[in-house]
């Protein structure tokens, strides 16, 4: 504690698991820890009124888990204890991306398979077993005391009775949520508006809890995510369960504007149905339903910019989703607390909470949020009927690297190892970037994508009782950069397809060599009329085109056929567009039809010829 100055009192407003750990940190710090919340907490883990999210699935990050132990020591052991699941990351999941299943390659990286309200109950028993802390139940903040320098305290009402008092403290953390008022609290005490930016792609959640057919089943699947693409310009329908405590699934149906859950049981399932692939409703239609489906609609990433405020009061600091909330989806919530909980823990450490001490740990606590919101608001902004600012050129980028990051840890190892250490938060994106995973990113997926689920994988049965992915007329499961999971069969169509993925990844990157390298020295290719001959002008007419009529593009496209010529040669046909900038979907305008010719080189597909023209329903008589 070296340079610290210990505090006599602290009110930490919320006893959700951000609060809790915010508690957790001033432990070594301060003399008395008050939690006031406003709910009547239950014995045991249940959902409670002021956390609806806790009927809905949750991420529990390796990263945020350490940082838990950290703070509470022994946690993560008690966690298990109570049935909370280890599930390692990818080699016990199955997540169906962009390109189809992920191969499950040894990581070591894991992620907590329990509901929320016991991971709640557990971290607050390891709390409460400090004697100087103690929670307030049943009451509420409605205000600050002090001005516009100082934070003294707050006014706390009783929600069973209705009385309010006024108690001060040294310090005061706004952990209240999504919901908190601190913004209004502040313009009372005379401060100027807190700065907010909200990205928002409207998601909608469906959750209930199921019981697998048998105990089996249940620790064969401990986690599935069936994820969207947002670069598909279409609403994503997204599917995720999870193995928690008691051998339930928790199960949540997610939808952006447009392609919301339904909340009754027939709507459930049928949209289940329609995910990108059939897996995880085949396991709902054989399992237990053991509660009612749920829905759960504000999930906003919100971010308010506490760190940007030029005068700000001393002893008051906003923590967790009452400073930065993030689109649950992304399941980063509770690690991002734990996370940002140390990030306090240490700068209580390093010296007195004077007024220097306070903004630079307000700055530091936000700070820590960074990389999840960054990938959060990213994502979200690529869905149509996202709101939020415009994308920068620097999101773009960001935008870009995380597709071709995507693509290649389907089905590399280094890039897989370094998808998850982005994704639990573990590592940030310049370490992530590193000269190894580079050079992944830029040799490209090893392995043509797998759309079947694969029998090999560790545990799971034969995949024979499920029909192959299917869409209805709801929603059309178009396939993006030359990749499609309708193709089934021969290792060598689907190798056929890997080709046209790696020219698809290229023309995302906006990189004409990359992009001629996929063609044979002596290809031609005829588009829109023009034609250009061999690999050379290939690339060199296409990387101009990207600075030109082509910047800010990307394709898309189905598909439709791949025939095998004999050993080495295959025809292709795709119907799909190249989207400009500021274009969202495909159109009877824009719609093209495209035939591949591909030759087998060197044990490699490339395309030694390509033409298309304009997509046309029916000849004219």
């Amino acid at each position: 504690m070296k340079g610290s100055r210990r505090l006599g009192s602290a009110l930490v407003l919320g006893g959700g698991v951000a609060g809790l750990l915010a508690a957790a940190a001033l432990i070594e710090y301060v003399d008395t820890i008050t939690v006031v919340e406003r709910d009547r907490l239950p014995d045991g883990p249940e959902v409670r009124k002021g956390v609806p999210q806790g009927r809905h699935l949750h991420g529990l990050q390796s990263s945020g888990v350490q940082a838990i132990d950290t703070l509470l020591p022994g946690t993560l052991e008690s966690l298990f204890a109570a049935g909370a699941h280890r599930v390692a990351m990818p080699t016990q999941a199955l997540f169906y991306g962009p390109h189809g299943w992920m191969r499950q390659y040894p990581g070591e990286h894991f992620t907590v398979g329990a509901s929320r309200p016991l991971a709640e109950h557990v971290v607050r028993r390891a709390l409460l077993g400090h004697a100087h802390v103690r929670i307030l139940e049943g009451a509420e903040a409605t205000g600050l005391i002090g001005d516009a320098r100082r934070v003294s305290g707050a006014q706390i009402r009783h929600r069973g009775t209705g009385e309010r008092e006024s108690v001060g403290a040294d310090l005061v953390i706004d952990a209240t949520g999504r919901g908190s008022k601190a913004p209004q609290w502040l313009s009372e005490l005379g401060l100027p508006e807190v700065p907010a930016t909200v990205v928002d792609a409207g998601l909608a959640y469906a959750s209930r809890v199921i019981r697998p057919p048998d105990e089996a089943t249940g620790r064969r699947f401990p986690l599935i995510a069936l994820q969207g693409d947002p670069r598909s310009g279409r609403p994503a329908r997204i599917g995720g369960m999870m193995l928690v405590e008691d051998g339930t699934w928790m199960v949540t149906l997610a939808g952006t504007t447009g392609a919301h859950p339904p909340l009754d049981e027939e709507g459930f399932l049928r949209y289940a149905q329609t995910l990108r692939h059939p897996l995880m409703s085949e396991l709902i239609s054989q399992s237990t339903p053991m509660s009612r489906i749920s829905g759960f609609q504000n999930t906003a990433n919100h971010r308010r910019h506490y760190d940007r405020m030029r005068t700000r009061p001393t002893g008051f600091l906003v923590f967790g989703d009452a400073a930065t909330t993030f689109n649950p989806l992304y399941g980063q919530g509770v690690t991002t607390a734990a996370l940002s909980a140390v990030t306090l823990r240490e700068e209580l450490a390093r010296g007195p909470l004077d007024e220097e001490g306070y903004g630079r740990a307000q700055e530091a606590v936000i700070r820590a949020t960074d990389i999840a919101w960054a990938m959060a608001s990213n994502e979200d902004l690529r869905y149509p009927g996202a709101k939020g600012p415009a994308p920068s050129a620097r999101r773009k980028v960001l935008q870009r690297c995380s597709d071709r990051l995507r693509i290649t840890a389907a089905c590399d190892p280094v890039a897989s190892q370094a998808l998850f250490k982005a994704l639990t938060l573990t590592t940030p994106p310049r370490e992530v970037f590193n000269a190894r995973t580079l050079r992944a990113l830029l040799r490209g997926p090893r392995h043509p994508a797998q759309y079947d689920l694969p029998p090999e994988h560790t545990g799971l049965p034969e995949h024979t009782g499920l029909p192959a992915p299917t869409t209805d007329e709801t929603y059309t499961d178009e396939t993006y950069e030359g990749r499609t999971p309708m193709v089934e069969g021969e290792t060598e169509k689907k190798a056929v397809v890997a080709a046209l993925e790696r020219l698809g990844a290229a023309w995302s990157e906006l990189d004409g060599r990359a992009l001629g390298d996929v063609f044979t020295a002596d290809a031609t290719m005829i588009a829109f009329g023009y034609l250009r001959k061999g690999r050379d002008e290939i690339a060199t007419r296409m990387g101009e085109a990207f600075q030109g009529p082509y910047k800010g593009s990307r394709i898309v496209g189905d598909v439709l056929e791949v025939r095998l010529l004999g050993d080495s040669a295959a025809v292709a046909v795709v119907r799909g567009a190249v989207l400009t900038a500021g274009e969202t979907e495909v159109t009877a305008e824009n719609a093209i039809r495209s035939t591949w010719t591909l030759v087998k080189q060197d044990g490699e597909w490339r395309v030694a010829a390509y033409h298309n023209s304009p997509a046309k329903e029916d000849m004219p008589v």
